[in-house]
């Protein structure tokens, strides 16, 4: 009957926390004076790896390619408590360009993340009826497609022909409760984001090309 299931109904949609982990870690992935520091900013961003999985089997590969890219920088977070430093000595070294290198990972990592963002924020928006294939297509047009070449975009488009139901989606973060986390998170991933959007900007490393 379209309506989402309560809080305490798990019959059909067994309740997950799935935001509040992610909300209660953003605090930590910033220092005091502003920097994204590595190794906490990465464990946020695998915390949001079960959202891919909320989202159906079709976008595994996606969930694939974040985990990628969160583990490649992750190899280097040891050495480099700032995010950006990571990215800065491959800048030094000439090598910013390079496909498997981290500056491409994070920049990958952002738009995967900035996807995710405006999905959920597009659910989120009053009065809450849109469907989620809306939502998801307008997201990716959004955040992805400008960067996705014809194979790519056309794989994608066939993702976005199967999300689950805006009703099942949001069960399974939690029902009605689910909003006010949404909320929350976007709320306070968003500014991150934008962080480290400018720093790539600034350093000529957010690529244009498609792929």
């Amino acid at each position: 009957d379209g309506r989402l299931a309560p809080l305490g109904d798990t019959r059909r949609h067994p309740i997950m926390s799935v935001l509040p982990p992610i909300i209660d870690s953003l605090p930590e992935a910033e220092s005091p004076d502003g920097d994204v520091l590595s190794e906490p900013f990465l464990a946020t961003c695998r915390l949001v790896l079960p959202v891919f999985d909320r989202l159906g089997v079709a976008f595994a590969p996606a969930k694939s390619d974040v985990s990628g890219n969160i583990e490649r920088l992750a190899k280097r977070a040891g050495a480099h408590p700032k995010l950006f430093d990571i990215c800065l000595e491959e800048v030094a070294a000439g090598t910013q360009a390079s496909n498997s290198g981290c500056c491409k990972g994070l920049l990958w990592l952002k738009r995967f993340l900035e996807f995710t963002m405006a999905l959920l924020r597009a659910l989120e928006e009053e009065p809450r009826t849109r469907a989620m294939k809306d939502c998801a297509n307008d997201a990716y047009a959004r955040c992805l497609k400008p960067y996705h070449g014809w194979i790519s975009s056309s794989a994608f488009s066939v993702v976005m022909s199967f999300p689950p139901s805006r009703r099942d989606f949001v069960n399974s973060l939690g029902g009605e409760g689910a909003y006010g986390d949404i909320g929350r998170l976007t709320a306070g991933f968003s500014p991150v984001l934008a962080k480290i959007h400018q720093f790539l900007v600034d350093n000529g490393l957010d690529d244009p090309t498609k792929v």
